[in-house]
């Protein structure tokens, strides 16, 4: 499937016109869904540095999501970095079902599949316990 670059949209013709979507609001709302499931503790780069996951600042989340669009269907990949000790696959397909959830009820276009790349599993911030 081709990349979506920055220039091509999601269109939708109506009645009263034509919508387009650009990528840039696609990857905000696949990355809000992902960072809003539990075990999530961030995007990660596509690229690991020295064989460890890169968690990604907000500002430049949209690295850790590829958008492909072919004939207005969408395909996601997500790279996020996951709390160790959480069942990987649960989470995965947590973050499969909210992105696509999110993504399809927004736009009102058909994702034809997310997938969740995970690059890490990090030690999440521990609570002290209480006596």
């Amino acid at each position: 499937m081709p990349k979506a670059s920055a220039t091509q949209t999601q269109h939708s013709t109506g009645p009263r016109g034509k919508i387009e979507v650009l990528p840039n609001a696609i990857h905000s709302i696949a990355v809000q869904a992902a960072l809003s499931c539990y075990g999530v503790l961030g995007i990660a780069s596509p690229h690991l540095r020295n064989g460890q996951a890169i968690i990604l600042p907000l500002e430049q989340s949209n690295q850790g999501v590829r958008i492909n669009t072919l004939n207005d269907q969408i395909s996601i990949d997500v790279y996020v970095a996951l709390e160790y000790g959480l069942r990987i696959s649960e989470v995965a397909h947590n973050i499969m079902s909210s992105v696509k959830f999110s993504v399809e009820k927004m736009l009102g276009a058909p994702v034809t599949q997310v997938n969740v790349n995970v690059q890490g599993l990090i030690h999440g911030p521990t609570t002290p316990k209480k006596k």
